[in-house]
């Protein structure tokens, strides 16, 4: 079932608010790139994926990397200062930086190889990154400044990156190993490790309000979300319902959590409060409905629909409410993040 996972793909998409896409130059100007309501995003095109910047209050789409290769899964720094992104146009998989607007792009650690992973610090000066190697993977954590990379985990356990704590003392991450299964904590210098559960999980986040750890495991041949205490405890499964149930993602308060189900024959987007109660069901179409991300605000969702026949963004209230479309575009939308 691990396939549900959001993973980098090579299906990124070219796309344009309500029809228009701007293929302007690497530094783009006259968007609110640091506004908060600029979303991230990526473009495939001729065997080429590029990164983009959609308005989704209704301006316009910047299109911010243009110099060839593979440029994907763009991330805002917390600050909002710049942008990592994942480039192999030399390549090999590396992380490169850029300004918000997509000036000022730097290779910042290369040669990674298979590179499948990386979350930013919360104090935006270091990187977390997960690499393949041999058929294990590891996880490193890198200075921006420096370019110094140091190893997290061992290279044999087959360590899969979850996030960072909100006070950037700890990262989660998965372990399924030879030797042990489970969710672990460590501080970025990786040696202080803490188990936080023997669960085979996957894909752990740690919750905004620094109280919790959301993962995914395998139940009776189904994925289904838990939520362990980031202190260490007893895990509580929110979702012990029929068909898979995955993606979780934190609103920025800590009180909710928006997943993805397909308990109703397709992929939907719910929301669960992160005690287990008032799950609800926020959108409802015959097709698939994935990759929800919450605004900084907190007020709205926006997450990726094959409504028209490819996938576009939409947004929405907490509630489902209020339904928009960000994106118009016959090419295939993944990795966005608001």
């Amino acid at each position: 079932m691990h396939g549900f996972r959001r993973t980098l793909s090579s299906k990124t998409y070219v796309t344009g608010l309500a029809g228009i896409l701007i293929a302007a130059t690497a530094a783009c100007s006259g968007a609110s790139a640091s506004s908060g309501d600029s979303v991230l995003f990526s473009s495939h095109n001729d065997d080429e994926s590029d990164i983009y910047l959609a308005d989704t209050d209704g301006g316009e789409t910047l299109r911010l990397t243009i110099a060839g290769g593979d440029d994907r899964s763009a991330q805002w720094a917390p600050n909002r200062s710049q942008v990592a992104f994942i480039s192999r146009r030399n390549k090999t998989y590396d992380i490169w930086l850029m300004g918000a607007d997509g000036s000022e792009k730097r290779e910042v650690f290369s040669d990674l190889g298979a590179l499948t992973e990386y979350r930013w610090a919360p104090d935006s000066n270091r990187i977390a990154f997960e690499v393949e190697r041999d058929g294990a993977r590891q996880i490193f954590v890198g200075d921006i400044a420096t370019g110094d990379t140091t190893p997290l985990t061992g290279e044999d356990e087959d360590a899969r990156l979850g996030s960072w704590s909100p006070d950037g003392d700890w990262i989660v991450y998965s372990v399924a190993g030879a030797d042990r299964i489970g969710i672990y904590k460590d501080n970025p210098q990786g040696v202080n490790e803490i188990e936080l559960s023997v669960i085979p999980g996957h894909d752990p986040v740690w919750s905004p309000d620094n109280k919790n750890v959301a993962f995914t495991a395998e139940v009776d041949g189904y994925e289904t979300i838990f939520v362990v205490p980031a202190a260490g405890g007893d895990e509580d499964n929110l979702t012990p319902n029929a068909g898979n149930n995955f993606d979780p993602v934190w609103s920025r308060d800590g009180r909710q959590l928006a997943f993805v189900s397909d308990r109703d024959s397709n992929l939907e987007i719910y929301v669960i409060d992160a005690n287990g109660r008032n799950e609800s069901r926020l959108t409802s179409n015959r097709v698939t409905d994935q990759f929800p991300s919450w605004s900084r605000r907190a007020n709205r969702i926006a997450f990726v629909s094959e409504v028209d026949g490819d996938l576009d963004i939409f947004t929405m209230r907490p509630d489902g409410s209020d339904q928009r479309r960000v994106t118009t575009d016959d090419r295939d939308v993944i990795d966005i993040d608001w």
